[in-house]
């Protein structure tokens, strides 16, 4: 008896596997070494990244992560990306999506120049954000 495999079928199985807090681990590292890449110029780590990143479609069989802040951190991002998926495309989504999109082309050219100063001001920018959604959940009004 033979299976077919289809396109939608390897997305949905990849999308479950990367929702398991190890293989979502390992794409966080894969994508920390692909910025690392584009800094250090360097093949040897763009290869380490794309194994990392791979690995992380495998079904890894490993024990649970103890609960600690990085299972949480974990927890909420792939809560948060799902939430994101799900909802429906209006020009929120779409105005969101290409802000995120121009900061990423602007981090990733950034990270090839190693300009020190874009770099900061990215940080600096995604502190404030921060900043200013604690403010939000605390009741401030900005």
């Amino acid at each position: 008896m033979t299976m077919t495999v289809t396109p939608s079928h390897l997305l949905t199985l990849a999308l479950t596997r990367h929702r398991r807090p190890w293989n979502w681990t390992l794409h966080f590292m894969g994508l920390v070494g692909f910025a690392l890449t584009m800094a250090a110029h360097s093949s040897l780590l763009f290869a380490a990244s794309l194994v990392l990143f791979g690995a992380g479609f495998f079904d890894l069989n490993l024990p649970e992560i103890p609960e600690n802040r990085w299972i949480r951190f974990v927890s909420s991002a792939v809560e948060w990306e799902k939430n994101w998926v799900a909802a429906p495309w209006n020009w929120y989504k779409i105005r969101r999506f290409i802000i995120c999109l121009f900061i990423t082309g602007i981090t990733l050219w950034a990270l090839w120049t190693r300009d020190l100063a874009v770099l900061a001001l990215i940080v600096a920018f995604g502190y404030l954000l921060h900043v200013r959604r604690e403010n939000i959940d605390g009741g401030i009004d900005p």
